[in-house]
């Protein structure tokens, strides 16, 4: 999960046919969401002896139960299920970075650091096909051990660094080509 700086998460969430900014925080009077920079007083619970959860917002009540899968919240109500594509503001910016344009992408890729770090481990060599959504590589940043996935399917044409190596913000990782 990525901050803000209000000190709240940031998430993009495709709803009703539109991306809307989402931001959780934790306000005086308990926890506060943010829509569209819109604020709406909040509370998740879960209900007891079941995998529920219980959301109330804006005076309005939500029972469901949610998992997470390829990039989206899949959300279960009594009478339907829901697909909410979410990214988180860390998703983003490395989506953005690596030029990725969405979930799947076409064509090669080139996945770049966002953020400086060292590389703690490669888990693919050159050559390997790679699923999208696959972990290539650990970067440790800010104490905190990040693994750099493959933002869609393809073969590592090229490794850029080593294990132990530092990099900066922007540097090349891995070249992904489709096959």
């Amino acid at each position: 999960m990525a901050t803000n700086p209000t000190g709240g998460t940031r998430y993009y969430v495709q709803w009703a046919g539109r991306e809307r900014v989402v931001e959780i925080r934790q306000g005086a009077a308990g926890l506060e969401v943010l829509v569209d920079g819109e604020p709406h007083p909040a509370d998740v619970t879960t209900v007891e002896g079941s995998d529920l959860l219980n959301l109330l917002v804006d005076r309005q009540s939500w029972t469901y139960a949610a998992r997470f899968e390829d990039g989206a919240a899949m959300l279960s109500f009594h009478d339907r299920e829901v697909r909410v594509p979410i990214e988180d503001e860390r998703g983003r910016l490395a989506r953005l970075a690596t030029g990725g344009s969405g979930a799947a992408g076409s064509g090669d890729a080139e996945i770049k650091s966002v953020m400086p770090g060292i590389v703690k481990s490669l888990l693919v060599a050159v050559g390997d096909a790679v699923q999208a959504g696959q972990p290539l590589l650990i970067l440790e940043a800010m104490k905190m051990e990040n693994e750099i996935r493959a933002p869609r399917a393809g073969a590592v044409g090229s490794l850029h660094v080593t294990a132990g190596q530092a990099v900066e913000k922007g540097a090349r990782l891995v070249s992904l080509r489709v096959e």
